[in-house]
């Protein structure tokens, strides 16, 4: 019997605009709260590559450090959260599509059993409902 609870949330939008203005917001991590109204502050001072890692703190939280699992220079990339209750990792990617280009992000957490309810009751509820607002960001940005 699994030791953690699995949450799983994904959102896509077609965005008009080159995947190059898309990667330009995303590599841009001390500008995401921008974008991500879940985000209070982030601070990163290294290259956008796998291994490296930022503090990135949720409004009404803590500072977290995240670390870049993946990154496919201008196609994706994930990061994740080793936190006391669980894991967090996100993911984003871009796939072009006739002149517009379709965004992806993804959330999944594997929560410890004991901390789940709470997790599914007061933090989930906030991360994943904030998928649609931060692609909706993302597309004011690029199309303004």
């Amino acid at each position: 019997m699994s030791e953690t609870e699995q949450f799983f949330a994904s959102e896509t939008t077609t965005i008009n605009a080159d995947p190059s203005d898309i990667w330009a917001i995303w590599v841009d991590i001390n500008g995401w709260p921008r974008w991500d109204d879940g985000l209070e502050s982030t601070k990163f001072s290294e290259t956008f590559r796998e291994g490296n890692s930022f503090e990135l703190t949720p409004r009404g939280g803590d500072p977290l450090t995240v670390t870049l699992r993946s990154v496919t220079q201008g196609e994706e990339f994930s990061d994740e959260a080793v936190l006391p209750f669980g894991k967090i990792r996100n993911a984003h990617r871009l796939r072009p599509i006739g002149g517009k280009v379709e965004v992806t992000h993804e959330i999944q957490a594997m929560i410890n059993k004991p901390e789940a309810g709470f997790f599914a009751k007061d933090i989930w509820p906030h991360m994943r409902d904030g998928l649609p607002a931060a692609l909706s960001n993302i597309r004011r940005i690029i199309e303004d």
